[in-house]
């Protein structure tokens, strides 16, 4: 009775168009009486109408979420009794029967706080209750996917003839939430969804559903807009390497493979209150694209993964250290991309939690990290030695540990600092990816004559944006290039805009790229900061900024930022670009050819 009455609670704070103040009662133990007004191309409200005309007894299952509080209750059970009142104004009363009624853990629910937006105006864009073999989601379908934090998982359980009596056929209802992104369409396919499993209570209700019967529902709304995306499909577990064959690193996923939808604007009857920001579960763990969508990725087999020691470290300032590995088999590693590695050798593998409140990612984690290696590996040579730039981060499992290594080699050990071989810390090393890398010198499958004329027609003018440790691409590209002999180097110019607070640490990793003080002369460098800036050589070649990047710099480089010849590459946290992309877009230049590499610790 407890769990029914918090489940009314939840409920009313949940989706009716002009409903009463309260909609939803319990009264009886095992009973809710709905009271709503729906819009009358509401998928819901057909299929009352529908199987009202049929005198059916139909299941029902839903789950309140009141998103103030993650507060969760969800039920199963099934309709005795259905009135349609006005049918033009979609005004419905039911009642339930409710035999199923269970409270869920709010790890994953994003923290809003919503107000009633009563004037909706609901219109159906896109109605296809069956698709056929060859058909697509819509564009505007697709991005509200890949823009989602939260969906509704709609789960159905047939039984058996011979097991209806003591597992009967029911209907599930489940909240899934994540970062924005963290579900995925196949571009293959543009129709096939694909929902990655989190740890959650063991209870498997959803997934259970799917192993019996292979269908499922799934609801999408944007809080902002009050667009609302509802599908149909079939659905299928998928698990272990078949999993991270779809998406990498991920051990259990549901496909859904899309056999009808409906896409509707203006239909949500509450929105995101003005000004406030959404707050994002901590227990979400970052989003992993599909195989499909990163081409240029090399994985390892997980029984034949290379391994990589620890070689030498080498102290920039108290929280930024460039940790020099050495892998067990040479690789073949382009300028500007990322080894990815697996920790849990170092760490120990992780125990399931349910909660964990103290810190909430280690729920997730399975201690595989991405860096960019700063270094550059020689196309064809045998060389195994790669370098990590690191930024130790405030509470980070793994940076944290690799800097407590450091301090403490620093006190007891200092000589393992220049070879830390003999301390044998090993990791695994899953694979290399990443397409932000260094342009080919001249544009492919040019003839001879093709290629003597591009030669011929004027330089490129590369400008990389670099904001913090996000100028560690950078790096192994101007590393390469100062391998490559001058009377083979490409007609570039580049110019390297790096905003820093440490630009003593941005100077001295650029010196190493470049192997010196001089700077070639391709290369010019602009450091904004607002700190102290340390004695720089004429020969160094570098421009210095007070405070950050601002309109007034690229304003000055425009006409060359307009030209074909200039490609833009930006490197750097989330806010650092938006920011040199919207300064780059008003001065003119092409923002679908900008380059881009987020990262995240």
């Amino acid at each position: 009775m407890r769990i029914l009455r918090a489940l009314v609670d939840s409920l009313s704070e949940s989706i009716t168009r002009s409903a009463p103040a309260v909609y939803i009662r319990n009264p009886k133990y095992d009973t809710l009486s709905i009271e709503a007004t729906l819009w009358n191309g509401d998928p819901f409200f057909r299929y009352m109408k529908a199987v009202n005309d049929q005198k059916n007894t139909p299941l029902i299952a839903g789950i309140g979420v009141e998103v103030a509080t993650r507060r969760r209750n969800k039920f199963a059970g099934f309709i005795k009794n259905i009135e349609i009142k006005e049918q033009d104004k979609g005004v419905i009363n039911i009642d339930v029967t409710v035999n199923q009624a269970l409270g869920n853990c709010p790890k994953y629910i994003v923290l809003r706080e919503l107000e009633p937006r009563p004037t909706t105006s609901p219109v159906i864009q896109h109605d296809h209750s069956h698709l056929s073999p060859e058909e697509r989601l819509s564009d505007e379908a697709i991005a509200l996917i890949l823009a989602s934090d939260t969906v509704f998982f709609g789960t159905t359980y047939s039984a058996e003839a011979s097991e209806q009596s003591m597992y009967p056929s029911h209907l599930g209802m489940n909240h899934r939430g994540g970062r924005p992104g963290f579900i995925r369409v196949k571009p293959s396919d543009g129709r096939t969804v694909v929902l990655p499993d989190f740890s959650g209570n063991r209870f498997m209700t959803s997934l259970g559903n799917v192993e019996a019967t292979p269908f499922a529902s799934l609801t999408f709304i944007d809080f902002k807009s009050g667009n609302i995306l509802y599908l149909t499909g079939k659905a299928k577990n998928v698990y272990g390497a078949d999993a991270r064959a779809v998406m990498p690193f991920q051990d259990l996923l549901t496909e859904i493979h899309v056999t009808g939808y409906t896409y509707v604007v203006d239909a949500l009857p509450v929105r995101v209150a003005a000004g406030y920001v959404d707050q994002l579960s901590p227990y979400s763990p970052p989003i992993r694209l599909l195989s499909e969508e990163v081409p240029d990725t090399k994985l390892f087999e997980k029984e034949n993964q290379p391994k990589a020691r620890l070689a030498k470290i080498s102290t920039l300032s108290p929280s930024i250290a460039i940790f020099e590995w050495e892998a067990s088999e040479p690789l073949s590693v382009k300028p500007g991309q990322a080894i990815i590695l697996d920790f849990s050798p170092l760490l120990g593998s992780r125990q399931y939690q349910h909660m964990s409140p103290g810190k909430p990612s280690l729920v997730n984690d399975d201690f595989i990290r991405t860096w960019t290696i700063s270094n550059t590996l020689p196309q064809g040579s045998n060389s195994r030695l790669f370098a990590l730039t690191m930024r130790e981060k405030t509470g980070g499992v793994v940076t944290g540990a690799l800097f407590n290594i450091l301090r403490k080699l620093t006190e007891y050990k200092h000589a393992a600092l220049e070879d830390a071989r003999v301390l044998s810390l090993d990791v695994n090393i899953v694979g290399i990816n990443g397409d932000f890398i260094l342009p080919p010198f001249h544009p492919p499958s040019l003839g001879a004559e093709g290629l003597s004329a591009f030669i011929t027609s004027g330089k490129r003018h590369l400008y990389w944006f670099a904001g913090g440790i996000g100028i560690t691409p950078f790096l192994s590209m101007l590393a390469a290039l100062s391998q490559v002999p001058d009377a083979e180097l490409p007609r570039w110019e580049i110019t390297l805009i790096v905003s820093t607070r440490e630009p003593d640490v941005s100077l001295s990793l650029i010196s190493r790229a470049i192997g010196g003080t001089v700077c070639p002369a391709y290369l010019k460098v602009h450091i904004f900061t607002n700190a102290q800036v340390p004695d720089i050589e004429p020969e160094f070649r570098v421009t210095t900024h007070t405070g950050r990047i601002d309109s007034a710099f690229l304003e000055a480089q425009q006409e060359q930022l307009r030209k074909d010849s200039a490609e833009v590459f930006i490197c750097g946290p989330e806010s650092f670009e938006k920011s040199v992309l919207e300064f780059v877009g008003k001065v003119g230049a092409d923002i679908g050819r900008v380059r881009r590499e987020g990262f995240a610790y």
